[in-house]
């Protein structure tokens, strides 16, 4: 089949389903050893497949672009589609679990579409069945809309198609309606994968002096000072570090005063950044590493240093949040523009502090306004996530 073009996040949701079908593979292989059961005739053929799938994803989704060019052949395509639809079927059984948080379902469900949708855009006669059980809980929707469309693609009449492109992967002529750098999910459907950009940025404020009298905007007058940091910076052990997110948090505050949540959100991504190795240096010996900081994968070591505490939706949220630099780089902005909105500024906040607080920074209370709770948790927290990479 043509190569196909999907955005990073889906890109990220092929891995997450491949790694889920690999564990089912291995539980199942071991469980067949340990009651001296013969194995089924595909079982290791369909488990290397499926581990040579990681490892290729893997590899495509360490890079730094929004947009991941996947080279499947009908064979590899087959393997995808098979662990799209075992993810799928495992996001149902988390669905019916009693006690799940409303916005983790929320995000599930839109994960769910987003899996089942691409694997009927992927899928190729003939279909892999995985040598696994079928789960005994009844199939949600989402999962007999897709078996039904599977079927129809791989044994009806098809025409040849194009090469499959990422919706919204194209850059837009102007800026409106560029979307934002929380929006992935929420436009995409099972059945439509037709780009909804949602409604244009709001213009820039006049440029025309003022009128004789007119007030300055309180955020615009603002230095900072109401502004509380992020976290007390005098934690960072290292004081080159410590003078670094000194002045950082400083502009932080700035920036936040001024409703400037692009230049915000670059800054708490320098101050997570300088957390990180902070905790890092003091952890050197486990984390295995070696040469230069700036050699180092800040991101994956963030997400090792949470370990167990990471939720489903740390990743996309720490690609995010360290992809931020690209907004001051012009040539990425020509190619793919994006913007930070409040809600999307406000959901990676929640996501820096509650880092900081996992990795013992903890915040600040010096500055808190009246009323804050400290350590507050987001109504995000978890698997709230809406979208993702524009």
């Amino acid at each position: 089949m043509p190569a196909i073009q999907v955005k990073k996040v889906v890109a990220i949701c092929f891995l997450e389903a491949v790694k889920t079908t690999l564990e089912h593979l291995g539980a199942h292989r071991l469980a067949l050893s340990e009651q001296g059961a013969p194995a089924p005739a595909d079982l290791t053929r369909v488990y290397g497949d499926v581990r040579r799938m990681r490892d290729y994803l893997q590899r495509s989704t360490s890079g730094y672009g929004d947009v991941v060019e996947l080279d499947l052949d009908d064979s590899d395509s087959a393997v995808l589609v098979a662990c799209c639809r075992r993810a799928v079927e495992t996001m149902d059984v988390r669905l019916v679990e009693a006690g799940l948080p409303e916005d983790e379902r929320n995000w599930l469900q839109k994960k769910q579409q987003v899996v089942a949708h691409w694997a009927v855009e992927i899928a190729a006669k003939p279909l892999l069945e995985l040598p696994l059980k079928r789960g005994s809980h009844a199939p949600s929707e989402v999962s007999r809309q897709l078996a039904q469309q599977l079927q129809q693609k791989a044994y009806g009449a098809l025409a040849d198609r194009p090469k499959i492109v990422a919706p919204n992967s194209a850059p837009p002529s102007r800026m409106a309606g560029v979307p934002s750098f929380g929006d992935e999910f929420h436009d995409v459907r099972l059945a439509d994968s037709s780009p909804d950009l949602g409604a244009a940025p709001a213009p820039p404020p006049s440029r025309g002096p003022a009128a004789p009298g007119a007030a300055r905007p309180a955020a615009a007058a603002g230095d900072g000072h109401d502004v509380p940091p992020l976290f007390d910076h005098q934690r960072i052990a290292d004081p080159r570090l410590r003078a670094l997110v000194g002045v950082d948090q400083r502009a932080y505050q700035r920036a936040v005063a001024g409703n400037d949540h692009r230049l915000a959100t670059i800054l708490m991504a320098s101050v997570l950044e300088a957390a990180v190795l902070d905790h890092v240096f003091a952890h050197r010996a486990e984390f295995a590493v070696g040469g230069a900081p700036d050699a180092w994968n800040v991101q994956e070591l963030l997400l090792q240093a949470l370990g167990e505490r990471v939720a489903p939706k740390d990743r996309s949220l720490a690609y995010h949040l360290f992809a931020a630099r690209n907004l001051l780089r012009p040539a990425v902005q020509f190619v793919a523009p994006m913007i930070v909105t409040a809600a999307s500024f406000e959901v990676l906040k929640d996501f820096v502090q509650r880092c900081l607080r996992e990795l013992g920074y903890g915040v600040s209370t010096r500055t808190l306004p009246p009323g804050a709770v400290l350590g507050e948790e987001s109504p995000l927290h978890g698997l709230s996530l809406r979208d993702h990479a524009p």
